[in-house]
């Protein structure tokens, strides 16, 4: 007797879309414009979430996390996390806030100033136009 081959179909899960922005060295001329002047990372953001994921070619091992400034503790809109396994079994991740980051307005509308609490400076931006319009 011959055994019936059984096709099993999994429901096909569309691949989210993934963006990506540029992370700057940037300085300002005298009419306050702010131009870039290397790239020194990169930005993600994945379709449908709020947290961008923020790789510099400096920190190569290091991720940090950019999430939208919910409990209002400083004037920035944005704050800069990392995470580390959590010692607490009822917590998976430990997250530290590192630092902030404030949007622009005007002729430097679209960019996102970075700050990171031990680095010192002040000159990192964020564009927040993609570098991928589409996504891929």
């Amino acid at each position: 007797m011959l055994a019936k081959k059984i096709e099993q179909t999994e429901p096909v899960q569309e691949k989210a879309k993934a963006y990506r922005f540029d992370v700057f060295k940037g300085a300002v001329d005298a009419n306050g414009k702010v131009h870039k002047l290397k790239s020194v990372g990169n930005g993600y953001l994945v379709d449908g979430c709020k947290t961008y994921t923020i790789y510099l070619k400096t920190f190569l091992e290091d991720v940090f996390y950019l999430l939208p400034e919910q409990k209002k503790m400083t004037k920035a809109d944005f704050v800069i996390l990392t995470r580390e396994p959590s010692q607490n079994p009822a917590r998976k991740f430990f997250w530290n806030n590192v630092g902030e980051g404030s949007l622009l307005t005007g002729e430097n509308a679209g960019l996102l100033q970075l700050s990171w609490d031990m680095l010192g400076v002040s000159d990192i931006y964020l564009n927040l136009y993609p570098r991928n319009p589409d996504g891929e």
